[in-house]
């Protein structure tokens, strides 16, 4: 072989290997830029990192039916979420440990919701992922996965249940227990009439069970509701409160966001019209100690436990700021249909940052308490492109007033008799049913975040 042949074979291999190089580093590039799945380390934990959320309540719910812990994971993986918000939720209904150690009160209780008999419970409550064990293999399953992700558990201030239980202790609370806990304003000699009725404890049960739907045959019959509104300064209600949110802390929750933290404050206030009466005071005072009590059982766990609510109304009440970690706020139902008010979410921005300092702030579609709630709106009153539209717009308003908008991907239930039912059976929104169809959205509004 001659030395020009050698050089030629040599000078094609020289080409040959800078094109393998070429197309190794292009494959490369487009792994990272449009691979839907490509590895994405989030957070690291760090709430302050968090650039995607998604809400998703509850991951241990199953629905729609059928879709496994498997498919949850994997719909989560999709959206690259840095925070999975509201991932679980009880409210009035007392959920076991476990579904083979279930006490024979909420056994009785679930056969009377759910129509079943006894002995069909325990494959129900399985099924359904209704036990603090189905949350913990959840989150242990998720974490898996996205390691670093941030899993939000919620719990509400607003109810206790009529049967519930304490999830830290075992112990089943009985009506008489739950009843002693429902709030009355008559405990502070408050004297308010509302439609010509003095506000009774009683009166104001009834209040609130009708505006959650409930009737009676025969007048309001505390023995017959769900649930109660509860005292927030009851010692026995902050203690069942706190162990709603240590067990969720033990499964595997790394935050806790609390809905109507201060709200019984908002209702003295209207009902004294003053922010220095005994009755605000002392329900301000005591939503903020929940806050820090949290924030301390986590440190006993060696553990930093985030914390959240809405931002209103605290923003706007005199003295300490609660130790909040985050804080919500949702666009009301003209902003769905009328556009996002520009002014109004200036002020809760800033009503916000002066109240609590420079904590993260989000943004989500809100749900309850009436068929016109903005995700009522938003899935029943636009069709499926309008809804694509306004994910868009909403994520660039937000964007541009540094609040994180949370991408509504599965579990915001709906009120009323809703007309479109996600997968045409759900009465709750979920991004990947036919009806909605905006998960696609969300996943390319989600990987543009992630840098993709």
């Amino acid at each position: 072989m001659n030395k020009r042949t050698i050089l030629g074979i040599a000078g094609i291999l020289a080409i040959a290997l800078i094109l393998l190089i070429a197309i190794s580093s292009i494959k490369a590039r487009n792994a990272q830029t449009e691979t839907p799945n490509a590895p994405y380390t989030g957070p690291g934990g760090n709430l302050s990192n968090v650039k995607i959320a998604v809400l998703y309540e509850k991951v241990t719910d199953r629905e729609p039916k059928g879709r496994s812990l498997e498919e949850t994971v994997s719909v989560l993986e999709q959206t690259r979420a840095d925070m999975i918000f509201r991932g679980f939720w009880i409210w009035n209904a007392p959920m076991p440990v476990s579904s083979d150690n279930i006490p024979p009160e909420l056994v009785a209780l679930a056969t009377e919701r759910f129509n079943i008999k006894p002995e069909q419970v325990p494959e129900e409550i399985r099924k359904r992922g209704f036990s603090y064990q189905e949350l913990e293999t959840s989150i242990a399953a998720i974490k898996k996965e996205m390691p670093g992700v941030i899993f939000v558990g919620a719990i509400p201030a607003q109810t206790v249940g009529r049967i519930d239980m304490d999830p830290i202790t075992g112990k089943v609370l009985s009506t008489e227990d739950t009843w002693s806990m429902a709030l009355d304003p008559q405990k502070w000699g408050i004297d308010f009439q509302y439609q010509g009725r003095a506000m009774t404890k009683e009166y104001l049960q009834e209040i609130k069970a009708s505006n959650n739907q409930e009737t009676f045959k025969n007048g309001y019959d505390y023995t017959k509701a769900n649930g109660y509104y509860p005292d927030i300064t009851n010692k026995d209600f902050q203690e069942l409160f706190l162990s709603w949110a240590k067990k969720q802390i033990d499964s595997g929750a790394d935050a806790i966001w609390i809905d109507l933290l201060y709200t019984q404050v908002q209702l003295f206030y209207s009902m004294t019209n003053g922010t220095n009466d005994p009755a605000v005071k002392e329900a301000y005072a005591a939503a903020s100690q929940l806050v820090d009590e949290i924030h301390a059982y986590g440190a006993s766990k060696g553990r930093y436990i985030y914390v959240g609510t809405w931002s209103e109304p605290a923003a706007h009440y005199p003295g300490a700021a609660p130790k909040l970690d985050f804080v919500t706020n949702t666009p009301l139902p003209e902003e769905i249909t009328g556009g996002l008010d520009e002014e109004r979410w200036n002020k809760l921005g800033s009503g916000a940052k002066n109240k609590f300092g420079n904590i993260p702030h989000f943004a989500f579609i809100d749900w309850g308490g009436k068929p016109t709630a903005p995700i009522d709106v938003f899935s029943q009153q636009l069709s499926k492109e309008q809804q694509k539209e306004w994910l868009i717009k909403a994520d660039a308003f937000f964007q541009g007033k540094g609040i994180i908008f949370i991408y509504p991907v599965h579990g915001a239930d709906f009120w009323g008799r809703p007309e479109v039912l996600a997968f045409g059976t759900l009465t709750k929104y979920d991004a990947l049913a036919p009806e909605f169809d905006t998960f696609g959205t969300i996943k390319e509004l989600a990987q543009a975040k992630a840098g993709n």
